[in-house]
């Protein structure tokens, strides 16, 4: 097995492995790299949806139905990305997988099934590097803050529908998970890194702020998160897998294909 790093930041490609048979030993070097590289690429991984439920049971225990997503026909935890004719994808934000749960994933593995010929890449944050470019004082003050972060990014987007009586079923989910208030900063539970935990799909406001204050705070943060220098970015192919660390990165994808046919599934671990 060879990991080639991909920046200075965040990433690093897996080659010479097959996740379908993977021995425990290789596992626990995975595992290594995926801990140091926060995300983890690798190419050519014919996996069925019960090897790759097989692989997540591997980094822990699974989180349970999606309440938007769909998923593949024989399991309820492999979940469908999917866009085709007719049917594009909707708007795109930079996120951190579920944040709106009281305990957040601990990590997703996306294995690609079939994609575009050009576009549809993704792009990820190490937000332990934002953090760590942030001045000492602007640091102690962040420390001291608490974020709001709830369920709302779901409502009109083209997982919504009206259920009977007029409602929206985003918003009759949303209801079942109140926000989450946590602080701004959090610190990695095995590499014991600080984390900048804000994302900008689902964090609401900054607690005891105006919402002016509060806008113009996360505004400025997630505009750094945006900055290159912290980022990898994956071009897709059919059987490319990525492996990343939802504790201390997000991510965005990129809706530059249209509706183009493209298709993902999705294993997520618990935190």
């Amino acid at each position: 097995m060879n990991i080639l790093p991909l920046s200075n930041s965040i990433g690093a490609l897996v080659e010479n492995i097959d996740l379908s048979t993977i021995t425990e030993g290789d596992f626990h070097f995975l595992y290594a790299a995926f801990l140091q590289h926060k995300v983890l690429f690798l190419r050519d991984q014919s996996m069925t949806p019960a090897e790759h439920l097989a692989l997540g049971k591997r980094f822990g225990s699974l989180e349970p139905v999606h309440p938007f997503f769909p998923h593949v026909e024989d399991n309820d935890q492999v979940i469908i990305i999917e866009t085709s004719l007719g049917n594009p994808p909707g708007e795109s934000f930079w996120h951190t997988d579920m944040t709106w749960k009281d305990v957040p994933p601990k990590c997703s593995i996306l294995h690609a099934q079939y994609v575009p010929e050009e576009g549809g890449d993704t792009i990820w944050c190490n937000m332990a590097a934002v953090w760590k470019s942030l001045p000492e004082d602007e640091k102690a003050y962040l420390r001291t803050l608490k974020v709001s972060h709830e369920l709302h990014a779901f409502k009109g987007s083209r997982y919504d529908k009206e259920e009977s009586g007029g409602q929206s079923y985003a918003d009759k989910v949303a209801q079942q998970y109140e926000p989450i208030v946590r602080s701004m900063v959090q610190v990695h539970p095995e590499t014991q890194e600080e984390v900048l935990y804000i994302n900008e799909q689902y964090v609401h406001s900054v607690i005891g702020l105006s919402p002016l204050e509060s806008d113009a705070l996360l505004s400025r943060l997630f505009a750094k998160a945006r900055e290159e220098q912290f980022q990898i970015r994956f071009s897709w192919q059919a059987n490319s897998v990525a492996i990343w660390d939802n504790r201390i990165t997000q991510h965005y994808a990129v809706t530059d294909y249209g509706d183009a046919a493209r298709r993902l599934h999705r294993v997520t671990v618990s935190g």
